[in-house]
């Protein structure tokens, strides 16, 4: 009898936590896309190498990107967000490619406590202003494409706890976002906290955006701090010109030599759209400045340090430069010869900030996430990049793409590492 009264006390115990558990569903939204690339790049490590070497000279290959999303609101105020992920090189078959991974994963509560307060609590994107500091983790390992560069990854999501106080039109965000654990027991992770405090004037698209981010990294024996401060204005001056400005300072402890971070960036963007004009072609300007530091044993370090940034300035430049000791000019330009074609062409002018005898990129040997060093002149002039893009909207739901671009090396490559890189880049994307 007391083994029954047992057994029916655990069922019931049971069914209370199930029941607890379950929480009723007002509604499920299914959504997601499949997009799939054709790779051709050649001469990403710049190497004028011994004849007949293929390291990075030439590469080819497919890939599938798979996401999948649900969008469940539990009550009026509470919702719950879930996209899987698979980013896969054809026919390679291991456990790393056939991975479905966690993209996205968190709760919104709405009116938390009180109604301006927002919490959004788990995996999420963080997305600030432009992206020049914050817009996506964008580290190469935290891609699944374990055997080509993390620039085509579409994964851009932090591990965050966000609250958002809506004052409209003033909105403030505060975050933190645990970026690397390392180990459980040990003192050896990488934070991120920040507040972005984001205006909007009611005219002429007028806003401003000033923020404060900081990253912890206690990785290593030594921490190193980065603690970055900035402002972002933007507006339509005149009809269909958008212009935006932004400038932004770093300060705190660089664990490479125990020096004192001393760092800016600034960028300026206007776009101008053509709206009553055939085709409705646009134009574009960008300026991006970030420092560098040409000795580092003078007690300060002013190279910019280039934080979680989300920004494709030139696809080429993108996948093989660091963001940091950069001046970029761009021109851009583009227009729709049909409804359902669009053309756009982006270039580039790069150069150092501070000459250097070495610079590092994160693309590294055959496409790797190990790094690799060019070897540098005594000379500013990075090089010209260029890239074309044709895109067709063949329904509403599927896209079609191409892209071919280039980087031609400038006067501060030497002559052992200053070939132009290409790539070619065809895409067809389906969305439901």
């Amino acid at each position: 009898m007391i083994k029954r009264l047992s057994v029916l006390l655990c069922l019931a115990l049971v069914a209370g936590l199930a029941g607890s558990a379950y929480a009723e569903v007002q509604n499920v939204k299914v959504s997601g896309d499949i997009t799939v690339l054709g790779v051709a790049r050649s001469n990403f490590d710049l190497s004028n190498g011994s004849p007949g070497g293929k390291e990075n000279d030439q590469s080819s290959f497919f890939v599938t990107q798979t996401r999948v999303r649900l969008d469940s609101d539990l009550t009026d105020n509470v919702t719950a967000t879930l996209r899987l992920i698979n980013e896969r090189i054809w026919s390679a078959e291991n456990n790393a490619s056939s991975d479905i991974d966690l993209d996205l994963a968190y709760v919104t509560l709405k009116e938390f406590l009180y109604s301006p307060l927002s919490l959004k609590i788990g995996r999420q994107e963080l997305i600030f202003g432009n992206a020049l500091i914050v817009g996506a983790t964008n580290t190469y390992d935290s891609s699944v494409l374990n055997t080509v560069p993390g620039d085509l990854s579409a994964r851009k999501s932090f591990d965050a706890l966000r609250a958002t106080l809506n004052y409209d039109p003033l909105v403030v965000d505060t975050f933190y976002a645990k970026i690397d654990e390392g180990s459980i027991n040990v003192n050896d992770d990488v934070d991120l906290y920040g507040v972005n405090a984001a205006y909007d004037f009611g005219t002429k698209g007028a806003k401003a955006e000033v923020y404060l981010f900081s990253k912890n990294d206690s990785s290593l024996d030594k921490n190193d701090k980065v603690n970055t401060l900035g402002a972002l204005l933007s507006a339509e001056l005149v009809e269909n010109l958008n212009t935006s400005v932004e400038l932004a300072y770093q300060n705190g402890n660089s664990r490479s030599n125990g020096t004192h971070r001393n760092a800016w960036a600034m960028q300026a963007m206007a776009d101008y759209t053509f709206a009553d004009v055939s085709m409705k072609p646009n134009l574009g300007l960008g300026y991006t400045y970030l420092s560098g530091d040409k000795d580092p044993s003078e007690g300060k370090n002013k190279a910019w340090d280039s934080m979680y940034y989300d920004q494709m300035l030139n696809n080429i430049a993108y996948a093989i430069l660091p963001f940091s000791n950069l001046k970029v000019i761009n021109v851009k330009g583009g227009l729709k010869p049909m409804e359902d074609l669009s053309l756009s062409a982006v270039y580039g002018y790069y150069m150092l900030d501070k000459k250097v005898t070495k610079l590092y990129s994160s693309y590294g040997p055959s496409g790797t996430s190990s790094g690799y060093y060019y070897e540098m002149n005594d000379k500013a002039s990075l090089g010209n990049a260029l890239d074309i893009t044709a895109t067709y909207d063949y329904t509403e739901d599927v896209q079609f793409g191409l892209t071919a671009g280039m980087f031609a090396c400038g006067k501060a490559f030497s002559s052992s590492n200053d070939r132009t890189a290409t790539q070619i880049i065809g895409s067809m994307k389906v969305s439901f």
